[in-house]
């Protein structure tokens, strides 16, 4: 990694809850949610524990909204008071201040640095955003989670940022004939008055808050087969579940093997595809993906969307981005991995049709005068744009390119076995691909993620004394400079043959190459096979 590139891949600092210098003090382990959902009100009754590390003195700082009152908190030395608004009447208590455009929910800290402690929140209420309760399409009452990318806070205390990853349990207490899906394993369903059951999830790994979810309502449940040894089901209004099982989830199983054996082992206890309430269409909660219900309702919905959901699972859910500003690490990945499958299950045609249609929406956008990481942008749901799903995935196409399929691959399987059940940035990326192909690949990464756009390359040839004469302008914006890479040219010759030349275009505005060849070519083909993100224009002189 050139020393550089990894300071300026790391300046990029985190939004929302990492901004806040506080947060360093603690490191969350795990969350212990008690859920009462009440048949269609939207009114939720909890508890919640914090199992924290105390890295250094000072209270735990969660984020939590101001529209869910707190009964009492309680800590290793039991009730813990509400502080009171004059200084010296009580000992130190618990506060829900705002902080920026929200709400923290500030907690002291009964113990030393490097203390394990407990700390549990009672509250109530109907939140405002974050836990979703509407009818569905059919008029039957729903629950279900939607915290992409920072509103698990309104429904639960937390650090409602990606860099702080912990495990997480759930008890959820559901209305008679509901049922009850979350991350993890499925510990057990208790039976409760009145017909109301409790359902009872844990994960054993740790994921972002995120991804951190339950869903509820009468939902039919149908088992798919397992596959590298994960149980998978659909979990779907009992309408839309035979469209489910024998439309997009058709080779569900499939998709898991091939990622297994593409970047590593599963990293869940089981996968539960969900039909939900979402707002952005389909959220790659871990082990509990959730779809919106309109595709299943419409019948429009594809397996390429169950596929980049699915490869979420390994980036995004098991590797996460740090910062929200290195979101391609999640988008990117998924945008390129879920066309894969059909690579890796023998039909590139549609890979190669889902990459095409990945340039055409990324060319055509208004965020290609930007750079993938951009840390002007303040707003986390700006960055669901072009450059962070399209374009990330063609510059994963590119690094396969540049550095061939086996270093590509190997370098899949090292990052993910390095950064499981962690978080990443960039540069961690970068380190891992120089290291697995053996060569300096910073000019790579600078130049795609840190600034905008792509290469408009004229390609002008001419054939003379038996020499093959190639220029190459580069005619993009100044602002988005000059692009090195290596670009493919085939070339075509009377007999019927043809030859492929790699022509290496420096980062100028011209770049002459030449070469011998034994006839005179009729015809050159830039990129034939359309491993580029550019622009290309070939004219004989």
């Amino acid at each position: 990694m050139l020393p550089g590139l990894l300071l300026m891949l790391q300046a990029a600092n985190p939004l929302a809850a990492a901004d806040d210098p506080t947060r360093a003090g603690e490191d969350i382990l795990h969350y212990t949610i008690a859920l009462s959902l009440e048949d269609g009100t939207g009114a939720i009754a909890s508890q919640t524990t914090i199992r924290y590390v105390l890295r250094s003195p000072g209270p735990l700082v969660l984020d939590f909204d101001d529209a869910m009152p707190v009964d009492s908190v309680t800590g290793p030395g039991g009730l813990i008071p509400k502080a009171r608004a004059a200084s010296g009447e009580a000992a130190a208590g618990w506060e829900l201040l705002r902080s920026g455009g929200g709400w923290i929910l500030v907690v002291p800290a009964r113990g030393s640095p490097g203390d394990t402690l407990e700390v549990s929140v009672f509250y109530r209420g109907r939140p405002r955003d974050g836990l979703v309760a509407r009818p569905n399409h059919y008029g039957a009452p729903t629950v279900f989670a939607d915290n992409w990318p920072d509103r698990a806070h309104y429904w639960f205390p937390c650090n409602d940022h990606p860099s702080d990853k912990a495990t997480v349990a759930f008890a959820v207490e559901v209305p008679p004939g509901w049922r009850a899906v979350a991350n993890g394993g499925l510990e057990g369903v208790d039976t409760l008055r009145e017909g109301r059951s409790r359902w009872r999830w844990r994960t054993s790994r740790r994921i972002p808050t995120y991804t951190m979810v339950v869903g509820a309502g009468r939902l039919s449940v149908t088992s798919l087969p397992a596959s590298s040894g994960i149980p998978q089901s659909v979990w779907s209004f009992p309408q839309d579940s035979a469209f489910a099982v024998n439309g997009p989830f058709r080779r569900a199983s499939a998709m898991v093997d091939a990622y297994a054996r593409l970047v590593g082992p599963f990293p869940y206890a089981k996968l539960a595809h969900v039909e939900s309430s979402t707002r952005f269409g389909g959220m790659e909660n871990s082990s509990a993906i959730f779809y919106a219900e309109a595709p299943y309702v419409q019948r429009t919905m594809t397996e390429e969307v169950v596929a980049h959901e699915t490869a979420h699972q390994w980036f995004g859910d098991a590797v996460t981005p740090r910062d929200w500003h290195h979101l391609w690490l999640s988008e990117g990945f998924a945008s390129y991995l879920g066309p894969l499958f059909f690579e890796l299950v023998g039909e590139p045609e549609r890979f190669r049709q889902a990459m095409e249609r990945n340039r055409r929406v990324y060319l055509a956008s208004d965020v290609v005068g930007r750079p993938v990481i951009d840390t002007t942008e303040r707003v986390i749901t700006r960055l669901l744009n072009e450059n962070n799903y399209p374009k990330g995935a063609w510059i994963l196409h590119m690094l396969r390119q540049e550095v061939g399929d086996s270093a590509f691959f190997e370098g899949l399987k090292a990052y993910y076995a390095a950064f499981r059940d962690s978080t990443a940035l960039s540069a961690d990326l970068a380190a891992i691909f120089e290291q697995v192909a053996g060569r300096p690949l910073g000019w790579f990464f600078e130049q795609w993620l840190l600034k905008p756009g792509y290469p408009r390359l004229e390609l002008s040839w001419r054939h003379q004394s038996g020499e093959l004469v190639i220029e190459v302008a580069q005619h993009q914006p100044d602002s988005w400079g000059r692009f090195r890479l290596t670009l493919p040219v085939r070339v075509a010759f009377s007999s019927g043959e043809t030859e492929v030349l790699s022509v290496p275009v420096e980062p100028a505005d011209r770049t002459v190459f030449r070469r011998r060849l034994r006839e005179a070519p009729i015809r050159l083909v830039a990129d034939p096979e359309e491993t580029l993100l550019a622009e290309l224009a070939v004219r004989a002189r």
